[in-house]
C-alpha cells in the first residue's frame, strides 16, 4: 500500500471522530511515513513500518473518550437530518 492509499483508508476508518482529530492523525502518519522515506525506505516499507492499518485504527478509536466518538455522530446525524 502506498501512502496516499494508507492516508485515504485511515480517514475513511476515523469518520467517527471530529474532523480535527482525524487531520491531526493524518498529519501524524504523513509525517512518520515521510520520515521513514528520508531514511531511505521505499514508500510501501516505510507505509508498513508504520503498522497494520487495522491496528492503528483499533488503537485510536479505543484511545478516544466514547462521549466525543458519540457527540460526533450526533453531529452527523443532524447534518443529514438537515440536509434531507
Amino acid at each position: 500500500m502506498n501512502k496516499q492509499e494508507f492516508l485515504t483508508q485511515l480517514r475513511k476508518e476515523l469518520s467517527v471522530l471530529p474532523q480535527k482529530d482525524i487531520e491531526e492523525y493524518l498529519t501524524f502518519y504523513t509525517e512518520m511515513i515521510e520520515d521513514r522515506i528520508e531514511e531511505g525506505l521505499s514508500e510501501e516499507e516505510a507505509v508498513s513500518a508504520v503498522g497494520s492499518l487495522e491496528e492503528i485504527v483499533k488503537q485510536i478509536v479505543s484511545d478516544t473518550p466514547l462521549m466525543k466518538i458519540a457527540k460526533e455522530r450526533i453531529k452527523q446525524k443532524r447534518q443529514i437530518k438537515n440536509f434531507i
